[in-house]
């Protein structure tokens, strides 16, 4: 079964939800130590964090709330993983204790930057995030297209160590309107072995059903589950 991982997403200390990751639209949710209380009484297996002001960035920004959130989260017993901005080798080991960082921007402007990260934290704590918005990557916290598609994207790291990919399908992001099928199913035939997270438009149930059946490992879930519009108990397996 797919698991299902709640995200808690990190500007000016505060948990929000942004839709399309523009600043000022979606939640204001408060404190972000609460919410990862929250969601390990829920049952939850993991959580994904992203320091969403770092990304913009390019710098450690809630660091100090992040570490907080790596301790507890191995206290309660939860898988997590961080993003957000990590375009450095001192700022991932400023995460080392959880069990991934997420490297998107970097790693797509210098690919060996994965392996330099895989060398010094083990390839097993790597994740890649292809982020796609209007058929192109897109970085620097949503604020930059690369001129490069996803196939080229993967082209990038073939023969590169590391755990995962997590696929983010930027034009859905926050809206609830369902996911990018088609372009997990193809991430999955190009890597059929990795570790496969999608995150974007995910608004039900049978969303998180068609993505296990095309293949993916997690599915990380933020507005449906801040609105109510879907709670975590449904959708644990």
């Amino acid at each position: 079964m797919v698991k299902v991982y709640p995200s808690i997403d990190i500007s000016n200390g505060r948990a929000v939800k942004r839709v399309r990751g523009v600043r000022g639209t979606g939640l204001d949710l408060g404190d972000p130590l609460r919410w990862l209380d929250f969601w390990a009484d829920e049952g939850a297996e993991g959580i994904h964090v992203v320091d969403l002001d770092a990304a913009e960035r390019g710098r450690p920004v809630n660091e100090d709330t992040i570490l907080k959130l790596i301790e507890m989260a191995k206290d309660r017993g939860l898988w997590i993983q961080v993003a957000g901005g990590i375009r450095s080798i001192e700022h991932a080991k400023l995460y080392q204790d959880a069990d991934a960082v997420v490297v998107g921007s970097k790693a797509h402007k210098d690919p060996n930057f994965v392996d330099s990260l895989s060398k010094e934290l083990g390839p097993e704590k790597v994740i890649i995030a292809i982020d796609l918005k209007g058929g192109r990557v897109t970085v620097e916290g949503w604020n930059e297209k690369l001129p490069v598609g996803l196939d080229e994207a993967l082209k990038k790291f073939e023969g590169k160590s590391f755990r995962g990919i997590m696929y983010t399908y930027v034009d859905t992001e926050g809206t609830m309107r369902g996911p990018d099928i088609e372009g997990v199913k193809y991430i999955r035939s190009r890597y059929p072995s990795i570790l496969l997270e999608y995150a974007g438009g995910v608004g039900s149930k049978e969303d998180v059903l068609s993505l296990s059946e095309a293949g993916v490992d997690v599915v990380i879930i933020g507005m449906a589950l801040y609105s109510g519009k879907l709670k975590l108990k449904d959708l644990l397996g």
